[in-house]
């Protein structure tokens, strides 16, 4: 195993706190029996991460797992192997932006150009390039069942929201590029990453358009 980096320390009580407050709200909005759940697993890794206690990534799995079955495939019968896709897809998507957003959070103490700094960039990266390959295809094969047409992009609100979430989708990509290649855009990354994450969440808000 790698040695550890003394400095890498993401503050993530601050984005499993974001988490529960969405499900908290979703909940009173429209409570099921999944979603109580999916707050119950929030609040674990939640109190887990504050206590600095271990296991805080099998409840936070959870509660990503759980994510796409409180959204549309808890009120529409999906088709075979939809939740199953959705489930992939908010896990490796969680793996890929929540890692970004972990780095764009840290501040390395000789900056991103440093030799600590660069190992822990090729560490993500090797997981990163698998986690975002992942959550583009199952992303690509879910938007081909849930829209009829490619117009479907821009004459529903659904396809609007999916078109916003799949530009901020290639200028995260664009944004880790030149950050990789030593561009100061830490931030920049973890900020659009933030919207992406918000988009994905805003879909589950929106009807499916008509099949």
């Amino acid at each position: 195993m790698p040695p550890r980096i003394g400095w890498v320390d993401p503050p993530m009580h601050y984005a499993l706190g974001a988490a529960l407050a969405g499900g908290v709200g979703l909940l009173v909005l429209s409570p099921s029996a999944l979603l109580v759940a999916r707050v119950l697993a929030e609040g674990i890794a939640l109190f887990l991460c504050i206590r600095g206690i271990p296991m805080v990534a099998v409840f936070a799995v959870l509660a990503a797992a759980l994510l796409p079955l409180t959204g549309h495939a808890s009120t529409q019968p999906p088709p075979a192997g939809a939740e199953f896709a959705d489930i992939l897809h908010v896990l490796s998507g969680a793996m890929w932006g929540g890692g970004i957003l972990a780095l764009g959070s840290l501040r390395p103490p000789e900056g991103w150009r440093s030799a600590d700094a660069k190992a822990l960039v090729g560490r993500f990266e090797r997981v990163a390039q698998v986690a975002f390959a992942v959550t583009a295809l199952t992303g690509a094969l879910r938007a081909t069942e849930q829209l009829q047409d490619v117009a479907d992009l821009w004459t529903t609100a659904y396809g609007e929201v999916l078109t916003v979430k799949i530009l901020g989708v290639l200028a995260t990509v664009a944004v880790s590029l030149a950050w990789r290649r030593g561009s100061p855009m830490a931030r920049s990354d973890a900020a659009i990453a933030i919207a992406v994450v918000g988009l994905t969440a805003l879909l589950a808000a929106f009807p499916l358009p008509v099949n």
